[in-house]
């Protein structure tokens, strides 16, 4: 087999182990803690996909979500993960009554016609006060596409205590002149500024996020924090909750059941 022709038998070979996923229910589902920087308290887990093919092992989100999404099969996949979430859920708060869960939602799924009257019935069979707990994840990017429709959907979901959350900002091309108009609760900043604090440049961005975060009393969490130098430059600049290796993986289930 050539180079040229690797990529496309990969992807081919994805595809198709993305059909028999979706068709048996073949996805897992771990969770990656949120934690307070001053003091470690988890207050948050983020529900995230996993999958594992006989013929490629583990695939990282990041190769086959965008696959899924451009094969038009993100609708039945995220509704399989939100099928599990909702299983998920009364265990986890069993545990831990007071953190939030999030799910991330795909443009491309939200875009759908029926995509809201879908997401209302899922949450109508849910608890009420789980439904207040969840923070709903989109991506930077998707806010571009930004329509009458999805904003009257995303309020309707806000006035039901759910979290619209502004997904891997800083990554996409939003205008930060048009922050103000989108409606979200929290912002979650890109791994790659946690990555780069040492830089002053990216120091400096990270200050001044934190800073009209709080003023205008929006959500931050900060993301890819992976060491202890980072949470503790964090911290001094006044940085409230951030998520990554430093406080552990993404973990199943059971994972978290065994800790309390």
């Amino acid at each position: 087999m050539t180079q040229q022709e690797e990529p496309s038998s990969r992807v081919h070979t994805l595809q198709q182990a993305l059909m028999v996923a979706i068709q048996t229910h073949g996805f897992r589902l771990h969770y990656q803690a949120q934690n307070q920087l001053q003091t470690s308290q988890l207050v948050g887990l983020e529900a995230l996909c996993r999958l594992h093919t006989n013929a490629l092992g583990d695939v990282s989100p990041e190769e086959f979500i965008p696959l899924a999404e451009n094969s038009g099969l993100i609708p039945q996949l995220e509704q399989i993960v939100l099928a599990q979430v909702a299983r998920d859920l009364p265990l986890l708060y069993a545990h831990y009554p007071n953190v939030r869960i999030s799910v991330n939602l795909s443009a491309r799924h939200i875009a759908a016609p029926d995509f809201f009257t879908f997401i209302e019935a899922w949450l109508t069979g849910l608890p009420a006060n789980i439904v207040k707990q969840l923070d709903f994840e989109i991506t930077e990017t998707c806010f571009q596409y930004i329509s009458p429709q999805f904003v009257q959907g995303l309020q309707a979901l806000r006035q039901r205590g759910i979290r619209i959350v502004m997904d891997d900002f800083g990554s996409g091309q939003s205008s930060l002149s048009r922050l103000h108009t989108l409606p979200f609760d929290v912002i979650k900043l890109d791994k790659q500024f946690a990555q780069q604090l040492d830089h002053p440049m990216v120091h400096a961005i990270v200050k001044a996020a934190i800073e009209f975060t709080r003023q205008f009393n929006i959500g931050l969490v900060i993301e890819g924090v992976e060491t202890l130098q980072q949470s503790q430059t964090l911290q001094a600049i006044g940085g409230d909750i951030a998520q990554g290796f430093l406080f552990g993986k993404p973990a199943p289930l059971s994972h978290w059941l065994q800790q309390q």
